[in-house]
C-alpha cells in the first residue's frame, strides 16, 4: 500500500508487483496465499478488533477529554462498549460523554489547552481579523508544539503535564499581550471594545479547558 505520486496529491496506490503474495500468520490468524490488496484490509479488521485496540483507544479518547489519568472503571466501560459495538468510536465517545466520571467536579477543568487549541481559541475568543496565519502558527511553534514537526508517529501528547512549565506559561502570557495590543503578524484584534469589560482576558480561551 503507498501513495501515488506525492508531490501532485499523493492517492491511494496499491502496488501489486511489491506485495507479499504468500501465506502470513497475523495475531493467530492465518491469511492464504495469493491475496492481493484485501491481505491489507483483513489485517486492519483485526487490528480493529482486538481487545488491547479497544483499551488503547478507549484510553486515548479519556485521556483527551476527561483527565490526563482517567479513571480505570471509565476506561474499562469504554473497551467493553467498543467491543459490543464492533467498534462503533460514536457509541464510546456517547458513553463517556454521559458518564459520571466526564462530569465530576475533579475533572472540570482539569485539561490545560495544547498550544494549537490556546492560540486558535484565544484568537476566535478576541474575535481576531486573521488575514494570514504565519504569525500564529510562529506562535504555536514557540510555545511548544511546531506546526508539522512531530517526528514521532504518536504525535504531540494529550497530557497537560507537556504543556504546564514556567517558560510555556510565560510565553502564553506573553502571547495574550501581544495579540490584543496587535503586535501579532496577521492578526488585528479591536481592542477598544474591550477596555470596559475584559472580556478578552476573562475570556475562558485563556483558562484552562
Amino acid at each position: 500500500w503507498t501513495i501515488r505520486k506525492p508531490q501532485q496529491g499523493g492517492g491511494f496506490f496499491f502496488a501489486p508487483r511489491l506485495h507479499d503474495r504468500g501465506a502470513k500468520t497475523v495475531l493467530g490468524v492465518r491469511i492464504p496465499a495469493g491475496g492481493g490488496e484485501e491481505d491489507g484490509v483483513k489485517v486492519l479488521d483485526l487490528l480493529a478488533r482486538q481487545p488491547a485496540t479497544a483499551r488503547f483507544l478507549s484510553r486515548e479518547l479519556a485521556t483527551r477529554f476527561v483527565s490526563d489519568n482517567p479513571p480505570a472503571a471509565l476506561v474499562d466501560r469504554m473497551t467493553q462498549e467498543y467491543l459490543n459495538t464492533d467498534g462503533d468510536l460514536r457509541a464510546v465517545v456517547r458513553l463517556m460523554f454521559e458518564s459520571k466520571e466526564f462530569w465530576a467536579p475533579e475533572a472540570y477543568q482539569s485539561k490545560i489547552k495544547s498550544p494549537l487549541e490556546f492560540v486558535a481559541s484565544a484568537a476566535r475568543a478576541a474575535e481576531a481579523d486573521v488575514t494570514f496565519g504565519f504569525g500564529l502558527a510562529q506562535v504555536v511553534g514557540r510555545l511548544g508544539e511546531p506546526l508539522y514537526r512531530k517526528a514521532e508517529p504518536t504525535g504531540y501528547s494529550n497530557g497537560s503535564d507537556e504543556w504546564v512549565n514556567s517558560s510555556g506559561l510565560v510565553a502564553r502570557l506573553n502571547f495574550a499581550t501581544a495579540l490584543a495590543a496587535n503586535r501579532v503578524p496577521g492578526a488585528r484584534v479591536d481592542a477598544a471594545k474591550y477596555k470596559e469589560s475584559g472580556a478578552v482576558w476573562g475570556s475562558p480561551a485563556f483558562q484552562k479547558r
